[in-house]
Formats: C-alpha cells, structure tokens, sequence
C-alpha cells in the first residue's frame, strides 16, 4: 500500500522576494515632473507667441528659438521616465 518511509514530495518553489526601491526614486520623479513643466510652458509660449499671427512667420521663429528648451524638457521626462521603471 502507501511505503511509510517514502520522502514527501518537495514543497514547491518559493518566488523570489521583490527588489528593493531604488533610491533614486526621488531623483526620476524630479525629472519627470521638471520636464513636464519645461515642455508644457515651452509649448504654451510658442502658443502665445504665435497666436495672433495670421500669415505663419512667427510660428518658426517661435519653434526655432523654442526647440533648445523642448529639447530639454523631453530628455528630463526621458530620463525621469527610464529611473521610475527600474
């Protein structure tokens, strides 16, 4: 019938504990969030630059003395979003 000196079956396999938060948490939502503002009151000032002009000439001067500053503001919502994933 059932063999008393027969081993238990092996219990099964436990799952690894999650990893620690990074302690750079702080710093990617610091990029996150600066980069958020930078683009959102770069794009609001090409906006408000441009507005009123009906022929289109300022919305490329506007762009072109503005995409430094877009510029930036995407590589800090970059590099904010790439630390949170960690």
């Amino acid at each position: 019938m059932s063999d008393p000196t027969a081993a238990a079956p092996p219990p099964p396999p436990v799952a690894p504990p999650p990893p620690p938060l990074s302690k750079d948490r702080g710093l990617g939502w610091f990029f996150a969030i600066t980069g958020a503002i930078v683009l959102f009151l770069t794009l609001g000032c090409i906006i408000g630059v441009s507005w009123d002009d009906r022929s289109g000439d300022m919305i490329g001067i506007a762009l072109l003395c503005g995409s430094p500053t877009l510029l930036l503001g995407g590589v800090f919502l970059w590099l904010g979003s790439r630390r949170l994933k960690r």
